[in-house]
């Protein structure tokens, strides 16, 4: 069984158009707490359930979920989903841990599927969900040149998921839903476009005062 990365692919796609995410970094948390059958909770609210320290609750999920962790039980014959993960991380990686989370969700992985299989589609997922194709269309459509600090300032994501879909085999979304998505973060890159110009035309030296500021600083 191999990977489907156009299913990852497109059902990433799918997921921004329907939660009607119009800006970035896309944050996957408030989506997962959309679903009715999803619990979320940070690896310490777990400490504190089973009354075991944090450290040990990470110990017994396992060297590969230091980041995130989702469990599936079945009931009446439809998953319910427990995802736990570690709120101590810098914020980009608690993004990607959720993503690739959400993705396995919305992939419908329910434990049947190869563990491979099941993370590389994952990680396609949360790859198209935090970097989306259609909002680098967006960019390129005001004539924005696509540079890793535009797509950094924009994404958060600072070509990680580009070099990542990189490696990937090729994948078709259907050109319909690009066009619904990219038109949702049109309004968002053309304040950064509006911005950018602004900033551009402003005087630089206001970081060197604040720098100044902050040598004088003492607690």
């Amino acid at each position: 069984m191999t990977p489907d990365y156009e299913r990852a692919a497109i059902a990433a796609t799918e997921t921004l158009k329907k939660y009607n995410v119009t800006s970035a970094p896309v944050s996957p948390l408030p989506i997962l707490e959309m679903f009715p059958d999803v619990l979320v909770v940070t690896y310490a609210d777990m400490s504190a359930l089973v009354d075991r320290s944090r450290c040990d609750v990470i110990r017994m999920l396992g060297e590969k979920n230091q980041d995130a962790c989702t469990t599936v039980n079945i009931h009446d014959g439809k998953p319910q989903y427990l995802v736990t993960y570690n709120q101590q991380l810098p914020l980009f990686l608690v993004q990607r841990a959720l993503a690739r989370e959400l993705g396995h969700i919305v992939l419908g992985h329910d434990g049947t599927q190869p563990e491979d299989v099941r993370y590389e589609e994952a990680r396609a997922f949360a790859n198209h969900l935090l970097c989306p194709r259609p909002l680098i269309h967006a960019i390129q459509a005001i004539n924005l040149r696509v540079t890793t600090e535009v797509v950094g300032n924009l994404t958060g994501c600072y070509d990680y998921c580009l070099s990542c879909m990189r490696k990937l085999p090729p994948v078709h979304v259907p050109a319909d839903l690009n066009r619904a998505v990219r038109d949702q973060f049109m309004p968002y890159i053309l304040n950064f476009f509006n911005f950018q110009r602004y900033a551009s035309r402003r005087d630089g030296s206001a970081i060197a005062d604040f720098g100044s500021y902050m040598e004088g600083y003492e607690e």
